[in-house]
């Protein structure tokens, strides 16, 4: 490397990072959140998409619980957090995201933002999650599963 020695210069050890919203989000708190084409943080695009990351509790709203677009918010990366169910999930379920930032249950095709690690029983209850980041779930074979292994 041409003698050039970096010691660890571009290394971030945070879990979070802080960015700004695209657009107004409602109830921003414990929602998934991808990249626009901008560059800055929106709801993802489609069902199942891949996202970024987990919007934390400490964000600001106005009286109408909406976090206007233009505000910096922080976002988990990585490890485990609270995230807002869009429909019910059992422990251990590997879940994707929704347009609307919540988790559900993966299906074929969709990417497997992280894995159930408490269950919630309905729409809006918040689950811990562990963000795995583990590619898209595999159609179920004839001789059992063949998801992705849930890693880092």
């Amino acid at each position: 490397m041409n003698g050039k020695q970096y010691l660890n210069a571009f290394m971030n050890n945070s879990a979070t990072i802080r960015d700004v919203l695209a657009a107004d989000v409602a109830g921003a708190a414990h929602k998934a959140v991808s990249y626009n084409a901008g560059g800055k943080l929106a709801l993802p695009a489609a069902d199942g998409e891949p996202a970024i990351g987990l919007i934390l509790s400490a964000v600001p709203a106005n009286d109408s619980g909406v976090t206007p677009a233009g505000t910096e918010v922080d976002v988990l990366i990585k490890d485990i957090g609270l995230m807002e169910a869009g429909a019910a999930v059992a422990k251990g379920d590997l879940l994707t995201v929704t347009k609307d930032g919540t988790a559900r249950k993966a299906a074929a095709g969709e990417y497997i933002f992280g894995i159930a690690m408490t269950a919630a029983g309905e729409a809006g209850e918040l689950a811990q999650v562990r963000i795995t980041q583990s590619g898209c779930m595999k159609a179920a074979s004839a001789g059992g599963s063949s998801n992705p292994p849930a890693g880092d």
